[in-house]
């Protein structure tokens, strides 16, 4: 009953969580930014404007009417003629049942799915997922295994090697190292004739890229596609595992030795008790805690933010790819898409968060009480 009693506190607490974060969104879109929107309303009305007077025949009074016509009717169609609260409980209640509308410029991201914000998110999500969450795992398994073992033989050359690479991997920008692995293996093996070298960037061919942001599920059932994402896939994810296998090194080197050097692991090792035992038991599981709140934690920010700018450098149309376009490459920022990756990030954290409080309560029984 207490262990029921005690995921239902935290469980309730994460929701009320949630609903500020969301709150908060919501009332910043109903006031000080629905002036962008007012904005972007009066460029949509001006351009309706003037393709009608291109096909036809209106005075200027007429053109007045129209305008004021066409403004308001936009307005009453975004919620602006509502009040401020009704206007943010409107908002919050679309976000809750990801009623999340359409993107402003529905061009900039190939006009996918007509512009909707839940087909543009869709379609950018398996490019994050192959990529960053992919290679943060992979990175996260290989690092966290090199840390231990350098934990383990501490001081030894393996161990100093290891602590070089990390701060070496740590000093590099990502995207940096992603411009040189272009540089290099992609524009000039090819200047070369080298008879293999890598695309410039993309997430697949031309030649796929229209069936790929419609429907990447069938993309995976032709073979030659296939072949052809993974070839596209090759330099960034070496680019992600390259720098990021340090970072996770260092970190679970870190943790291993300040648990070797507990009390109870020492008192272990007097007791006679047999190194893997140790390890397993004493070392490993204390600090699986740890190591796995950095792994769960970093992965909704990677899922719905992406690696912003090295999926610009390689042009990989994921998450992160589409978080740039709505902010930087927009004429304004595209606030349907930016508020709508921002709400599924926190309810991602959110729904990690209580999956951790789990977690945690199976690795350490002293939680249960």
């Amino acid at each position: 009953m207490g262990l029921a009693r005690t995921l239902a506190v935290r469980a309730a607490t994460l929701v009320i969580l949630l609903f500020i974060v969301l709150f908060v969104i919501s009332f910043a879109l109903a006031g000080p930014a629905s002036q962008i929107l007012k904005d972007e309303i009066l460029m949509e009305t001006k351009s309706i404007i003037r393709t009608l007077m291109m096909h036809g025949h209106y005075n200027s009074t007429q053109i007045q009417q129209l305008q004021t016509q066409i403004m308001t009717e936009l307005e009453n169609a975004y919620g602006l003629n509502e009040p401020p609260a009704i206007r943010t409980l409107y908002i919050m209640y679309n976000m809750v049942v990801f009623n999340w509308g359409y993107s402003y410029f529905p061009s900039e991201y190939g006009n996918v799915g007509g512009g909707k914000v839940v087909d543009i998110i869709l379609s950018a999500l398996p490019g994050t997922i192959l990529l960053d969450t992919l290679g943060i795992l992979l990175s996260a398994f290989i690092g966290i295994e090199i840390g231990l073992r350098s934990a383990l033989k501490y001081g030894s050359k393996s161990d100093k090697a290891v602590m070089y690479y990390a701060a070496l991997a740590n000093g590099i920008p990502q995207w940096w190292l992603g411009i040189v692995m272009l540089i290099v293996f992609s524009f000039y093996l090819a200047q070369i004739h080298s008879p293999i070298y890598f695309p410039p960037g993309g997430i697949v061919s031309p030649k796929y890229y229209e069936l790929w942001l419609t429907d990447p599920a069938k993309v995976f059932t032709i073979p030659q596609a296939v072949l052809d994402l993974l070839w596209h896939l090759t330099l960034p994810l070496i680019t992600v595992l390259i720098i990021n296998i340090g970072s996770w090194a260092y970190f679970a080197r870190t943790v291993v030795l300040n648990i070797s050097q507990e009390d109870f692991v020492t008192f272990a090792k007097i007791k006679g008790l047999p190194e893997s035992h140790v390890v397993n038991r004493y070392i490993l599981r204390p600090a699986a805690p740890s190591i796995l709140t950095s792994i769960f934690i970093t992965i909704p920010f990677i899922i719905f933010g992406g690696f912003l700018v090295t999926e610009m450098v390689f042009q990989w149309w994921g998450l992160g790819y589409v978080y740039n376009i709505a902010i930087v490459e927009s004429p304004t920022p595209d606030l349907p898409v930016v508020v709508a990756l921002t709400y599924a990030s926190t309810l991602l954290y959110i729904v990690i968060i209580f999956i951790m409080e789990i977690v945690y309560i199976i690795l350490d029984p002293r939680l249960r009480e």
